[in-house]
């Protein structure tokens, strides 16, 4: 018998997963487990949806939500984290802090197909890679006030948090670099409501993501990618090299940051210090003596 799958469906796909689930007691885990459907069903409420409105998949520690294709996306990035954050607000008033509730949450949008009761394809399995990500746990960890960290994919930030509609602001979103356990480099947009930028990840250096370079490095956190003070792990920004008086030839003028010399002439705070016999030369609106 030949299983015909069903053609897929254009979805707006949120991933929400329990911080630290794993480690609570099973009491625990299962207030938890149904006080998610609490919270998603308030947050969906404040974006104008309802729950029976979208395809819901329970992984147990989180929840898989398909909203409808025509979902305006603003709502999503914009109503339903602020209905997430208020509702999150209200369970840590209620309960101890045994049982603090703070999400990771990922947005992507694209095709996924049904299988029996799942909800599986490519899409869904990138955006999970972007929830389980390394950097972003990281930021959740480090962001003690928080209640959720939001993690979107690129093509979400370049169409969406790049537009600069109201409620949504790109300074607030920085990227977290990461290796999948196949060595491909991967890329997410994170923001942590309530803070001005997410803790703990470095300001984005314009470079793509690379594979991985250091052997040893765990391939599922991209290793020290995320930490404090950015640096040359794999995911992190990389350091401009440094420029060399050799690199200057031929009199040529070397411009930019770090600029060390001109035409084989260094330079020392306001003047240039010539090796040809020459006097030095006084920047604009100074006199030879410095005055």
């Amino acid at each position: 018998m030949v299983v015909v799958p069903e053609d897929p469906h254009s979805h707006w796909i949120v991933l929400l997963d329990i911080e630290d689930f794993s480690l609570r007691a099973e009491t625990t885990q299962a207030t938890l487990h149904d006080d998610l459907y609490h919270v998603v069903e308030f947050a969906l409420r404040r974006a104008g949806l309802g729950l029976d409105g979208c395809e819901v998949q329970d992984r147990g520690d989180g929840m898989l939500l398909l909203a409808p294709p025509d979902t305006r996306p603003t709502l999503l990035l914009r109503e339903l984290v602020r209905g997430l954050e208020d509702a999150l607000v209200h369970h840590r008033d209620t309960y101890n802090h045994d049982h603090r509730m703070r999400l990771r949450v990922g947005f992507e949008q694209g095709l996924v197909s049904r299988r029996g009761e799942r909800w599986t394809s490519n899409a869904v399995n990138d955006l999970s890679r972007l929830v389980d990500a390394g950097p972003v746990k990281q930021v959740l960890a480090r962001a003690g006030r928080a209640h959720l960290v939001v993690v979107v994919s690129e093509d979400i930030h370049r169409k969406v948090v790049l537009g600069r509609y109201p409620g949504i602001d790109p300074a607030a979103y920085l990227p977290a670099d990461f290796v999948t356990k196949h060595g491909e480099p991967r890329r997410g947009w994170v923001t942590v409501p309530g803070y001005p930028a997410p803790p703990g990840l470095p300001a984005d250096s314009g470079e793509p993501p690379r594979g991985r370079t250091r052997p040893g490095a765990d391939p599922g956190t991209g290793g020290t990618a995320g930490g404090a003070g950015g640096g040359t792990e794999p995911g992190s920004p990389v350091l401009p090299p440094s420029l060399r008086i050799g690199d200057v030839t031929n009199s040529q003028i070397a411009l930019g940051d770090g600029a060390m010399a001109v035409g084989g002439d260094y330079v020392h705070g306001n003047k240039i210090e010539h090796h040809h016999g020459s006097r030095d030369v006084p920047r604009r609106g100074t006199s030879a003596d410095g005055s």
